[in-house]
């Protein structure tokens, strides 16, 4: 990207891609395919003004299609599945500007063009740019998640609510990313000067001490803005008992087909998060974090930990493994060849691949823990170990959100380790859209097109 590149420059660049790939894309795959089969005809029934008819194979509420519909102004004929397609490519942009808003506020010593490009190179990570050209529920998802965390953040929190409302029309889990950030709002009710006496750096924390300090200090804090506490929260207890009522009157967060998701302990689901993370932000965590902070000589005391660490996780992967019949049974998805590597010589190497676990999270923790203080770290570590363990199946899909709020809350990167992210995100990108639209194939059991993707 120049580096005198304007937001108009940046937002007309993408969309030339985007709307170029968008083309050839439904040249090349001109009918509903996968998840889009129950997605677009669903949209279509609206389009219809049949609001009534509900595909029971749709497990997230409507608000896709709400939307589409709006911004399709509800005419039939413009309701193709192009055109569906289409509308999700409005949120790339919501989300781009959102981005770039929340990088200010949280990172105010970076520049105004700093803050484009990381939100230029932020909205090209490759699980969420490959979705853009299909009619799911992840852009909307995120872009409403995001508005909200923005929203609050300006202390607009009626707003924030009624975002993180729309947010969970798209996705039910998403009322645990409200709750993050009402639990981060409340963490700035403190001043600079009382935040470092009670909540330091998450990455200098050395002592079990120092979070029960943190945590102390945190609830005397609240007991002291008591009013405050309750203005703020109240918008956001409001969502949250309608979220409630829903489950109530649903019988379960899942709308349909909940033989297939039934939730889970499933707590490995935390580590291949933490490797997938490092691995996305690879370049983002050189960039930031030193590398003698990131390969340290181990002491005596350390090493204890970290093999006391390591046996928990071992347990974890031999009691807390799930392998979900989609996971086994789909090849179209990438995660079914990893699951087939990872599961070889006896499910040898996913105890192998503990100490990775452990060097990932460490990579992760330096990156975010330098910016954000332990309480942060901590309720957003919550809210992702609740949005990730109850999921019994192997989803990069599922990982979007909670890797967007940590690539967005860690250290920014800057120069040429941002290049290098926006290189790796640009190879990946270009060569899963490749996979998915050059090396179809298809089942001796099922007639159709079948298609490689995340």
């Amino acid at each position: 990207m120049p580096g005198n590149s304007t937001p108009a420059t940046i937002v007309a660049l993408h969309l030339s891609v985007l709307i170029t790939i968008s083309v050839i894309w439904n040249r090349m795959v001109p009918q509903p395919y996968m998840d889009e089969i129950f997605h677009i005809p669903q949209a279509q029934r609206y389009c219809q003004g049949d609001f009534w008819t509900w595909d029971p194979k749709l497990t997230t509420p409507p608000g896709l299609y709400v939307l589409s519909n709006i911004l399709l102004a509800a005419r039939r004929p413009l309701c193709s599945t192009f055109l569906l397609r289409l509308t999700n490519l409005s949120y790339t942009f919501i989300i781009l500007f959102t981005v770039a808003s929340l990088l200010k506020l949280i990172h105010p010593h970076i520049t105004r063009q700093e803050q484009l490009h990381s939100a230029a190179v932020i909205i090209c990570f490759p699980i969420l740019w490959f979705f853009n050209f299909l009619y799911y529920t992840d852009g909307g998802s995120s872009a409403f998640v995001l508005l909200s965390w923005l929203a609050a953040k300006k202390r607009h929190h009626l707003l924030s609510a009624l975002g993180s409302a729309v947010a969970v029309t798209f996705r039910q889990t998403n009322i645990i990313w409200s709750l993050f950030i009402v639990g981060t709002a409340l963490l700035e009710l403190s001043t600079p000067a009382e935040r470092r006496r009670f909540d330091p750096k998450a990455a200098f924390v050395q002592s079990p001490l120092q979070l029960i300090h943190a945590l102390t200090g945190f609830i005397q804090m609240l007991l002291s803005k008591f009013t405050r506490v309750i203005t703020i929260s109240l918008p956001y207890l409001g969502l949250l008992a309608g979220f409630a009522a829903f489950v109530k009157w649903n019988g379960g967060i899942v709308l349909g087909d909940r033989s297939n998701h039934i939730p889970s302990m499933h707590v490995v689901q935390l580590f291949y998060f933490a490797i997938f993370s490092a691995g996305m932000s690879m370049f983002a965590i050189l960039g930031v974090v030193p590398v003698a902070r990131l390969i340290r000589r181990p002491t005596f005391k350390s090493s204890l930990v970290l093999l006391t660490v390591a046996s928990i996780m071992a347990l974890c992967v031999y009691k807390f493994t799930n392998v979900h019949p989609f996971l086994v049974a789909d090849n179209r998805h990438y995660t079914f060849y990893i699951w087939r590597l990872m599961s070889r010589y006896n499910g040898i190497i996913l105890y192998a691949l503990v100490p990775a676990y452990i060097a990932a999270a460490c990579f992760c923790w330096q990156a975010l823990g330098t910016e954000q203080t332990i309480l942060w770290v901590i309720i957003y570590a919550v809210a992702t170990m609740l949005t990730l363990i109850p999921s019994p199946l192997l989803e990069f899909r599922y990982f979007i959100t909670p890797y967007l709020i940590y690539r967005i809350a860690m250290r920014q990167p800057r120069g040429v380790w941002l290049f290098l992210e926006l290189l790796f995100y640009t190879v990946i990108n270009a060569a899963t859209v490749w996979m998915f639209l050059n090396k179809p194939f298809r089942w001796a059991h099922q007639e159709g097109i079948q298609r490689f993707m995340w």
